[in-house]
């Protein structure tokens, strides 16, 4: 049971990267810190629960709101999706590793969860965004790196959120999508 809590909670934290990899990452990093629900000393990857981590992670978030606008652009929303996968798999990795020596799924777990939630989330900012002007925009994006925290704070406090988040990342893709096929379907070229 403690196996399952741990992906859990470590899906959750990683749904929470995809969208906006550094303040999740400090709040992983802190609450292992804190041993506030994970514990990452003594495990492969505890470097998770630095102080280093916990520091580079919020001056990042700060940075990547500073260059929001430049960070809208679709090869540095790859990047920064790709990043989300990677602290995804990490922070999953590490949170199994707190009590299994068989955490290698979790990097598998995580680097998912982060993929599909990530991949959900920016389709719908993408879509949202293009109707706003920019003051508003940027209100988006400090909501969307506050709404990451919050998913990876309750994961880390109740792990089936995990779950939730995974569900609602799935959810906007194909929501999206469905929506994209809707739009276009009417279109015809005249000639």
């Amino acid at each position: 049971m403690t196996y399952l809590l741990d992906i859990l909670q470590g899906i959750g934290i990683a749904a929470a990267a995809g969208v906006s990899p550094f303040l999740p990452l400090a709040a992983a990093s802190l609450a292992g810190l804190a041993r506030l629900g994970a514990d990452y000393d003594h495990t492969s990857l505890s470097v998770v629960g630095s102080p280093v981590v916990l520091a580079l992670s919020v001056i990042l978030a700060v940075l990547a709101l500073v260059l929001r606008k430049r960070l809208e652009e679709p090869t540095a929303e790859r990047v920064l999706l790709g990043l989300g996968v990677v602290v995804g798999a990490i922070v999953t990795g590490a949170t199994v590793a707190d009590h299994s020596s068989t955490w290698w799924p979790g990097l598998i777990a995580g680097g998912l969860a982060a993929l599909i939630a990530g991949l959900g989330v920016r389709s719908l900012l993408r879509r949202t965004r293009a109707r706003l002007d920019d003051e508003t925009r940027t209100t988006l994006a400090v909501g969307a790196a506050v709404g990451a925290l919050a998913v990876a704070i309750l994961s880390i406090v109740l792990p089936p959120v995990g779950v939730i988040a995974v569900g609602a990342g799935v959810w906007l893709y194909f929501g999206g999508r469905r929506q994209d096929t809707r739009k276009h379907a009417g279109l015809r070229v005249l000639r």
